[in-house]
């Protein structure tokens, strides 16, 4: 039942243009849409319950929208296959109107039991009822949902969440923000959802993300053409292409230069670990030649954590870069395909010297990270003078700093200011947490789908920057290779969870694990490997668990 347009991402308001677009431009009636919407939903949860549906005993609760309408035909279709069906109107009668009062007439006529909810007391004399269902389904709010959801509403979503019934939620849970993925006070935490036409932007970022439980996308007859005259620009990252990376790498006259030199700036006394990961994992995804900038004091260390990568020892005092390292660093970074500055670099004046001087004067792909990040936020306006190329990748509190707002305020709105500072200030942007974002300057993103709450540690940051300086140094276009390089840093920590079993996988752990795991990739890509990792090679081709 799957759609092909499963990456697609879409806003309340962009879904409602195609439903607009299906009715008003391509003459399939609502009525039409809604048919395909009930239909389809009731062919899955057949499918959950192994088509064993006589005497299944299911409550319906429908609110007063499309979303009841759906649920009614779902209730139709129930009844015609032997189940024991109430439907319970969230709504007064009167208040249901157009497609959905069409399908509620067909129910009445049909004799299903509808019983009608005006009051908390209302309510509470049928729990009993609901109490006893095998199977609720959710048809009570929808993705029009702005503000808080009020009683009795609340009190339903309330008590279907008590329950230890199936719950299926009509196109999203009741009571999520489909746009932010909040909750509006209360919604449902369902173990299936059936959503139509396109997953919804709030169902793929958290806390949305959890309470969907298992989604299942269904075309409902939405016209391609409509589609392609107003392509989503939210892309769910689920499947790499790797076209023309391998196309890279299948050159046989290839040779280092070819793969992209990189050099990484960072470290000061106590964290020269943060710029050891970066390097290391820059080199374990491909890159050429790797070069590090270190405090000139520090440079015995790095010498004696790295192999392959080449140090720079820089000018410095007691283990920090002096603001005269600026000029040095510049230096080196003429010939490199990509600079990445952060890891580990403190926020001493020598250090936002050469953030500030990297900004100013260099011109190629710049990564800012970590305390890079920290340096950025005490002047933004470089941003809008520089020349490079530049991605930033903070986590939510880095974010917050660049902002000068509070951690909560990024995390309840993600989408919005990861969005919005990328288009403002004309960069790339990966804002980092559960459900990555990427962002470009264009308006497009992808919300990421790997990685899990085993690699919550620290040094991961440091080795996400190294495998997209890594990736980026080849010379790959950003739209494909960013949201590419953080998909696959979560990738390996699933992998190595799924392989080992659940347990802190740091961030060492991900960097030596990168050939492994990228072989894997290149495998299944190419058809050619065996499945070593279940569940993953299912993710790579498109099944979802």
């Amino acid at each position: 039942m799957n759609s092909p347009r499963n990456p697609y991402l879409v806003t309340a308001e962009q879904m409602r243009a195609f439903d607009f677009a299906a009715i008003n431009e391509f003459a399939i009636p609502g009525v039409v849409l809604m048919e395909n919407a009930g239909r389809a939903s009731f062919e899955i949860l057949k499918g959950v319950l192994d088509d064993d549906l006589d005497g299944l005993y299911v409550s319906i609760v429908a609110g007063p929208g499309n979303n009841g309408g759906d649920g009614y035909v779902i209730a139709r279709y129930l009844i015609n296959n032997g189940a024991d069906v109430e439907t319970f109107l969230l709504s007064p009668r009167e208040k249901i109107r157009g497609d959905a009062r069409i399908n509620l007439n067909i129910l009445e006529k049909m004799g299903a039991r509808i019983w009608e909810i005006n009051s908390i007391d209302a309510l509470e004399s049928v729990q009993e009822m609901w109490a006893e269902s095998s199977v609720i389904v959710d048809a009570i709010l929808g993705t029009g949902l702005q503000f808080e959801v009020r009683s009795p509403y609340r009190e339903a979503i309330e008590k279907i969440n008590s329950l230890d019934a199936i719950k299926l939620s009509v196109d999203i849970p009741s009571g999520l923000d489909s746009d932010t993925g909040k909750i509006l006070g209360v919604a449902v935490r369902a173990d299936v959802t059936v959503t139509y036409g396109f997953k919804k932007l709030g169902m793929a970022i958290h806390p949305g993300l959890g309470l969907c439980g298992q989604t299942q996308i269904i075309d409902i007859s939405i016209p391609e053409n409509a589609v392609q005259k107003n392509t989503p620009n939210v892309i769910l990252y689920e499947k790499p292409d790797l076209r023309q990376y391998l196309d890279l790498r299948s050159d046989p006259t290839a040779h280092k230069g070819i793969f992209g030199r990189v050099l990484i700036v960072g470290g000061s006394s106590g964290k020269t670990g943060s710029v050891a990961m970066a390097a290391m994992a820059a080199s374990r995804m491909g890159a050429g030649l790797v070069t590090v900038a270190v405090p000139a004091s520090l440079n015995p260390i790095l010498e004696s954590k790295l192999t392959e990568e080449m140090t720079e020892p820089v000018y410095d005092e007691s283990g920090y870069f002096l603001p005269s390292a600026a000029d040095r660093v510049l230096e080196l970074a003429q010939d490199k395909d990509v600079v990445a500055v952060g890891p580990g670099l403190s926020t001493e004046p020598g250090a936002l010297k050469i953030v500030q001087s990297l900004l100013s004067r260099y011109d190629g792909k710049l990564i800012i990270d970590a305390d890079g990040l920290n340096c950025l936020a005490q002047d933004l306006s470089f941003l809008s003078r520089t020349k490079a190329d530049v991605v930033l990748t903070p986590h939510p509190g880095e974010m917050a700093r660049l902002l000068g707002v509070s951690c909560s305020q990024v995390q309840e709105n993600r989408f919005v200011i990861g969005r919005e500072f990328a288009t403002t200030h004309k960069c790339k942007l990966v804002l980092k947490g559960a459900g990555t974002i990427t962002f470009f300057p264009s308006g497009q993103a992808f919300v990421n789908n790997t990685g899990n709450s085993w690699m919550a540690s620290g040094g991961q940051g440091d080795v996400l920057t190294g495998i997209l300086a890594g990736l980026i140094a080849q010379k790959l276009p950003l739209e494909a290779i960013i949201p590419f390089g953080v998909w696959f840093h979560g990738f390996v920590a699933d992998g190595i969870v799924e392989r080992d079993g659940p347990g802190p996988v740091v961030a060492t752990d991900i960097v030596s694990e990168v050939p492994n795991f990228l072989q894997i990739v290149i495998e299944t890509y190419a058809g050619k490997g065996e499945a070593s990792y279940p569940r993953f090679w299912r993710r790579l081709n498109g099944v979802r668990d």
